[in-house]
């Protein structure tokens, strides 16, 4: 059995170098196994053919029009709203790394928390403008933070502002009602959802209104799941008190966009998976899938193509 990793440049928050370390434990899992690296589209193409299981990020995968072997894709991210209309319309089977990066984004969630209840962000303004302003801060401990998606972003983050006695609300994306309810009651509304098309603009005006006017949304999930337009209405108006965004609806974020001016608004490069971790984790990942594939059983991070994860 061929597996093909593809490992894609450009990326310098998160190394998807594949070492020998990693082959070796991919070669562990079941005898017959071969695995070839590419990155040159070139040997890309000319190793597309003859593999049965394809790996990397989903973006950057090639065309599988000739990849008459293929029966598997895995991706190497944690989301799936990149897969090609070819993907997954073609009879593979497709995963992804769901999982992966809970620890770097958990932490993540709970520095942009950290930034509203101590005032860093006011602070380190102050301080380039050697500014000595002490402000009214306020404590993590009994603050409500509500959850919405109960991946394992979501499950992390929630054991991690639990043990620092925040009250942890959590709601399932299917329970619109349910999210309705909460939003009142939280001081930080966290978004850790994919993108679907159920997903899409979830947070707009209807939500923004529900929420306490001291409130701070944050966004790790993707984009699009938050109304942006709508978003710098509710802040202006001060509908809510501020927003934390690693991910926003065109990134990078336009340089003319409001939201780089707001003091009220903290703006992170999509970079919350970042971690020296990741890419061992990514394939510790794959190797749990591969021994399923290989023994004929569901894979652990298997997508559902029709619900988009």
């Amino acid at each position: 059995m061929k597996i093909l990793i593809i490992q894609p440049k450009g990326f310098s928050h998160i190394s998807f170098t594949v070492t020998e370390q990693h082959l070796s434990k991919i070669k562990e899992v079941g005898p017959g196994v071969v695995v070839v690296v590419a990155s040159d589209p070139q040997d890309v193409a000319y190793h597309v053919p003859s593999s049965e299981v394809m790996v990397g990020v989903f973006r950057f995968l090639p065309s599988i029009k000739e990849a008459k072997q293929l029966k598997w894709v895995h991706g190497l991210g944690a989301g799936a709203d990149a897969l090609s209309p070819e993907i997954i319309n073609a009879p593979v089977l497709v995963s992804n790394s769901s999982g992966v990066a809970a620890v770097p984004i958990a932490e993540h969630i709970l520095g942009f928390i950290l930034l509203f209840t101590k005032q860093f962000y006011t602070t380190f303004r102050n301080q380039h403008q050697k500014k000595w302003e002490k402000q009214k801060l306020t404590e993590l401990r009994g603050k409500t933070v509500l959850i919405v998606g109960l991946g394992h972003v979501g499950k992390e983050a929630s054991r991690i502002l639990s043990c620092l006695g925040a009250r942890v609300l959590a709601v399932d994306k299917k329970n619109s009602e349910e999210l309705n309810e909460m939003l009142p009651l939280a001081d930080f509304v966290v978004i850790c959802l994919p993108l679907t098309k159920e997903t899409h603009h979830l947070f707009s005006r209807e939500k923004f209104n529900r929420m306490k006017p001291t409130a701070v949304l944050m966004n790790i999930g993707r984009g699009a799941i938050v109304n942006e337009k709508e978003l710098i209405e509710a802040l202006l108006q001060k509908t809510i008190a501020g927003a934390a965004l690693d991910v926003q609806e065109t990134e990078p974020l336009p340089p003319d966009s409001p939201l780089w001016a707001m003091e009220n608004v903290v703006i992170t490069p999509h970079h919350s998976p970042s971690s020296e971790k990741y890419m061992d984790r990514a394939i510790d990942l794959f190797c749990l899938n591969l021994q399923a594939y290989l023994k004929g059983e569901r894979l652990p991070n298997l997508i559902d193509k029709t619900a988009g994860y």
